[in-house]
C-alpha cells in the first residue's frame, strides 16, 4: 500500500521500504529528453516521440529500482537489516545495518547493482527482438530499456566511490589489507579520476575532430562528473572521520563540570567552576540528582554586573535522565551509546557513579572532523 506525503512517494516492496522523492520526476524527464531522438523514427508525430521517451523514462526508472532491490536482497541474505531504499533523479541508495565488518560481503552486495542491470538489459535486448512484439514501438522501447540498462550496468561496476564498482575496489583493498579506511581512500581516488575521465570522454569525441563540443555533452557530463567527483570527496572525508574513531573516548572529551543548586547566583557558580578548573556546569536538585546542564551561549549572553542576580538555572537547559555515558567508553561504542540517546549534551561518570564532566555532542563532531579542541 503506498502513501503520498509532502516530500514524495513511499510505499513497500515485501519487506523494503521505498522512499520516491518529488525531485525523481526531474530525472525521468532528463532521461526523456536524452533519448527522445531514438523514438522520432517509429513514431507518427512529435507527440507520439514524446509519449514513447516518457514511457521509456518511466520504464528505465522502474528497472533502476530494480538495481536497488538487487542490493536489498543480497544484504538481506548477508544478514543485514535493510532500512530503506531512496530513489533519486538519476541514481538512488540502499541503506542497511551492518551488523559485522565483512569486506567479502560489503562487496558482494555492492555488485548485485551492476550485475542486475545487464542482466535487466540483457533480457530487455532479447526480447525486443522476439517475434512476440509485432509492434516496433514496443520493440525499440525495450531496444531502448536493454541498451541503457546495460549501459547502467557497465558505468556503475566503474572501479571508484561512489559508484558499485568503487565498493566493490574498496572491498578489495579492505580485504588484502585488512584496513577499510585505506579501501575507502583507494576507492575514493580513482573515483576522481574516474570523474574526470568521464567528462572528457563525453566532450573528446567533437575536440579531436576540432569542433566545439555539444553543449548537451558538457552539461550532462559536467553533472555527472560533478556528482561523482562530490561523492569521492564524501567518501575521502569518511574514512578520515573512520580513522579518528578508535581514539575518541569519553573520558578524553568531557569537559571538567562543578555542580551547583538551580538557584545559586550565575556569579557564584562561575567562581566555583574556576576555583575548580572547570569550565561546564551540571545543575542538581535538592537531592543532588542531575537535572540540566549551564548553556555556555547563554552564560557568556548575561552581563557581568547581573550575573550575582541570575540563577544559574535560568541559563540551563534539562538534561535527559538516560543522556549519562561511561567514561570508558570509546570508539564506536561511545557513537553506538550516543546514538541510543540522541542529545546536545551527556553527563560522563565512573562506574560508581562519580561524575567525571560534562559530553558535548559538538565536542565529539568536532573531534571526529579533526577541528576538536586539544
Amino acid at each position: 500500500m503506498s502513501e503520498q506525503g509532502g516530500s514524495g512517494l513511499s510505499f513497500r516492496l515485501g519487506p523494503f521500504p521505498v522512499h520516491m522523492p518529488w525531485s525523481s520526476l526531474l530525472g525521468i524527464g532528463v532521461v526523456a529528453f536524452l533519448w527522445m531522438n531514438n523514438f522520432s523514427v517509429v513514431a507518427g508525430s512529435r507527440t507520439e516521440t514524446a509519449v514513447l521517451a516518457v514511457v521509456f523514462a518511466v520504464l528505465f526508472y522502474l528497472t533502476i529500482l530494480g538495481h536497488e532491490l538487487a542490493h536489498a536482497w543480497v544484504a538481506g541474505l548477508c544478514g543485514y537489516p535493510v532500512h530503506s531504499i531512496t530513489l533519486w533523479a538519476l541514481g538512488g541508495f540502499t541503506a542497511y545495518d551492518r551488523r559485522t565488518a565483512s569486506p567479502m560481503r560489503e562487496g558482494v552486495i555492492a555488485a548485485a547493482g551492476p550485475v542486475s542491470s545487464i542482466v535487466i538489459g540483457l533480457a530487455a535486448r532479447a526480447v525486443s527482438g522476439a517475434d512476440v512484439i509485432p509492434d516496433i514501438r514496443v520493440a525499440t522501447v525495450l531496444w531502448a530499456l536493454g541498451v541503457s540498462n546495460i549501459f547502467l550496468g557497465i558505468f556503475n561496476a566503474l572501479p571508484g566511490l561512489p559508484l558499485d564498482g568503487g565498493a566493490v575496489l574498496k572491498s578489495v583493498v579492505w580485504g588484502i589489507t585488512r584496513d577499510e579506511a585505506r579501501g575507502t581512500v583507494v576507492a575514493a581516488w580513482c573515483g576522481r579520476v574516474v570523474a574526470v575521465l568521464v567528462f572528457v570522454a563525453l566532450v573528446w569525441p567533437d575536440l579531436s575532430q576540432g569542433r566545439a563540443p555539444d553543449l548537451t555533452s558538457v552539461i550532462f557530463g559536467g553533472m555527472i562528473s560533478a556528482y561523482l567527483f562530490s561523492g569521492a570527496n564524501q567518501s575521502l572525508a569518511s574514512a578520515r572521520i573512520s580513522r579518528r574513531v578508535p581514539g575518541i573516548t569519553a573520558r578524553a572529551l568531557a569537559r571538567g563540570s562543578v555542580t551547583v543548586g538551580s538557584d545559586v547566583p550565575l556569579s557564584e557558580a562561575l567562581r566555583q567552576a574556576t576555583a575548580a578548573g572547570a569550565t561546564g556546569m551540571v545543575v542538581v536538585d535538592a537531592a543532588g540528582h542531575p537535572t540540566a546542564i549551564a548553556q555556555q551561549n547563554a552564560v557568556a549572553a548575561v552581563p557581568v554586573e547581573r550575573r550575582p542576580w541570575v540563577p544559574v538555572g535560568s541559563v540551563s537547559a534539562a538534561l535527559d535522565p538516560r543522556a549519562a555515558l561511561a567514561a570508558d567508553l570509546a570508539g564506536m561504542d561511545l557513537l553506538h551509546a550516543m546514538q541510543a540517546v540522541p542529545a546536545a549534551h551527556y553527563l560522563v561518570v565512573e562506574a560508581g557513579g562519580a561524575l567525571v564532566g560534562v559530553l558535548s555532542t559538538a565536542d565529539v563532531e568536532a573531534a571526529l572532523s579533526g577541528s576538536g579542541r586539544g
